[in-house]
């Protein structure tokens, strides 16, 4: 038996102990590894994201800026350097960071580097985007639309395109004309267009402004569809001689070239269509 003075001694030095235990400080997330939470810390990093942030979007601005107002005027065309020199300028981003944010500087960490360096890519290319295409540049060449079809100068329901023909056809027994529709991402009607048509050592070939080589195509209206599907495509009418004639056997050669004052460069295009009649 234990008598009850024993008892009560042992029920207090178990408390005492366990009291001990649950009395002692713990660091917060110690188990997992984690730091105390540091409400300051924590603004300053927030502070220095921001800032980051800001820097980045700014310096992709004034990349893209450069890059179109500098760099593009001086050159004849696209070229590598337009799209390699701003993806090299990635390399840049943490010397800058420490430059100009330096009492921030030992607060990033490769992950600020990777995510800066998406933001800036990114934001480069939107740049880019808003300042090569209409209304306030433009670098896309014109086109023809659809397809260039040759048609019947005296049968405005004949056409045909080039190389699609079939001997019920009678290509050679006609008075032809070729016919297609210049496109643009502004204005189509100021479009430089030359036609050369090449045969056996002979040769043809036309020039003008597109809005003015509409030739007689409102006797041709009803082919439109072939050549136009929309309303802003200039159709062209390009009149063969009367005395010309289409043999057969003989290889045929349509160069369409398109040229346009673009900005920040000249534009041009340059469609070749080769067909033979065989009968």
């Amino acid at each position: 038996m234990v008598d009850l003075s024993t008892a009560m001694a042992a029920a207090a030095a178990s408390d005492k102990r366990r009291g001990g235990r649950d009395g002692e400080k713990k660091r917060p997330g110690g188990k997992v590894g984690t730091e105390p939470f540091d409400p300051a810390d924590h603004v300053i990093k927030e502070k220095a994201d921001a800032a980051s942030m800001w820097l980045v979007i700014v310096y992709a601005v004034l990349v893209g800026t450069i890059m179109r107002y500098f760099l593009m005027p001086a050159m004849d065309g696209p070229g590598n350097v337009l799209w390699s020199l701003p993806l090299f300028l990635i390399f840049t981003i943490p010397p800058l960071h420490r430059m100009l944010l330096s009492k921030y500087a030992e607060k990033y960490t490769f992950g600020n580097w990777f995510r800066a360096s998406f933001l800036y890519t990114f934001t480069w290319l939107a740049v880019c985007f808003i300042l090569v295409n209409p209304p306030l540049a433009d670098i896309s060449p014109p086109e023809v639309a659809n397809r260039a079809v040759l048609v019947d100068l005296d049968d405005p329901d004949w056409n045909q395109p080039i190389g699609d023909f079939e001997a019920s056809d009678n290509v050679t027994e006609r008075r032809l004309g070729l016919a297609f529709a210049v496109r643009d991402n502004i204005d189509a009607t100021n479009v430089q267009v030359r036609v050369d048509m090449t045969w056996l050592g002979d040769s043809l070939n036309w020039t003008g402004v597109s809005d003015s080589m509409r030739g007689q195509w409102d006797n041709y209206s009803d082919n439109v569809s072939r050549v136009t599907s929309k309303s802003t495509d200039v159709p062209i009418l390009i009149e063969f001689p009367e005395d010309f004639e289409i043999s057969s056997g003989v290889p045929y050669t349509i160069q369409i070239t398109l040229t346009q004052s673009g900005d920040p460069w000249e534009l041009e295009e340059v469609f070749s269509h080769r067909f033979t009649i065989e009968l």
